[in-house]
């Protein structure tokens, strides 16, 4: 019989491995999407996903379980990635201007595509970018509403943080899409302020932002 996620933690806090393998087979996939999400880098993402299994490990015995595991895993895996995009921007603040640069002019090569596909590509680039300039605490709060699906008490409590600065973030969040995506909405002949949120999923899909 398939055990469950407080057997296994119990059986981890005793020290059984197979159990810990287990929880890593299970939640491997989700660790590395967020993770993904959030760092925007493979080789990011790849260390999250290890260092994310060393700190349960590590910390299993702290785990009270008055949250879901994998609610705690959540938890973790923002935190390292939070820390892991603050790494990397230390390290390569002096690429950052020419990386936007870069960015502007790829997004203005796809907006002269006439083609349906290109349209959609065009975006998801603008979609894609617009998110990924919110600051992490938003960006976090966007990926973890709109992209996996949490409700205001679980990103609370991943984050740490009280219901009301969940919504005053997502609030936030709506309002900075709408300034970034007004070019590309007026260009269509649409109004930004009719913009939701859960467009994102819609037009992402499987996208890593």
């Amino acid at each position: 019989m398939e055990r469950t996620e407080s057997i296994l933690v119990a059986d981890l806090c005793d020290g059984d491995m197979t159990a810990l393998a287990i929880l890593v087979d299970r939640h491997k996939d989700l660790v590395y999407r967020v993770a993904m999400q959030i760092t925007k880098n493979s080789d990011d993402a790849s260390d999250v996903l290890q260092d994310a299994f060393l700190k349960v490990y590590d910390s299993i015995n702290a785990f009270r379980q008055e949250s879901a595991f994998e609610t705690w895993l959540y938890r973790i895996v923002v935190n390292l990635s939070i820390d892991a995009v603050k790494k990397r921007k230390r390290q390569q603040e002096s690429m950052a201007s020419l990386s936007k640069v870069s960015d502007v002019h790829q997004s203005q090569g796809i907006q002269q595509d006439p083609t349906r596909q290109a349209e959609r590509n065009e975006l998801q680039e603008w979609v894609t970018q617009a998110v990924n300039s919110l600051s992490i605490k938003h960006r976090s709060v966007v990926i973890l509403h709109e992209l996996e699906g949490l409700s205001h008490p679980q990103i609370a409590d991943i984050l740490d943080c009280s219901e009301g600065t969940v919504r005053s973030r997502l609030h936030y969040a709506r309002k900075r899409l709408r300034v970034l995506l007004a070019p590309y909405i007026d260009v269509k002949g649409k109004q930004a302020k009719n913009f939701k949120l859960s467009k994102i999923k819609q037009v992402c899909g499987q996208l890593c932002l």
